[in-house]
This record gives structure tokens, sequence and C-alpha cells, in this order.
């Protein structure tokens, strides 16, 4: 299954994860007071299980591209 990250709000530390036909599978934070990167998986997803701190946000797309056998990418959409 591919995942694709969306990011969401205005700091530019949350991402939305959601599934190619664009089910929603959770989310990835970075909390301001902390350095790691948390995943949050929606009961019962693909991602439930997942480990939920990783260093970076590219340990974390590893992750999920691993736990779901495909790919994980960033949506590479235009931002203003």
């Amino acid at each position: 299954m591919d995942v694709v990250l969306t990011p969401t709000g205005s700091m530019g530390d949350t991402w939305s994860l959601k599934d190619r036909l664009g089910r929603s599978l959770g989310k990835i934070t970075k909390p301001k007071n902390s350095d790691d990167f948390q995943i949050t998986s929606e009961p019962n997803s693909a991602l439930a299980g997942i480990k939920t701190g990783y260093a970076s946000l590219d340990e974390a797309m590893s992750a999920i591209a691993k736990i779901t056998n495909g790919a994980c990418t960033l949506d590479s959409q235009d931002w203003d």
C-alpha cells in the first residue's frame, strides 16, 4: 500500500497520512519541545502497531513504507 504525506497547518510541523484512495491512516507531528517526529495511527489502520518516535521525517517515512510494503511519498503540491 502506498502512503502519501501531506503538510497540514501553517507551522510545517504536521503531516496527514493517507493511502492513494484518500483513506486516512493517521498523522505525523513534530512537537515543539521534542526533536522526534511522532506517528499517530488511526485505529485499525495499516499503521496500527508502528513505532511512534523517529529522529527524522525520512526515518518515519521509511518505517511507514516498510510496514505497508509500499512507497511513502511527500505530496509535492505547491504551497503559497
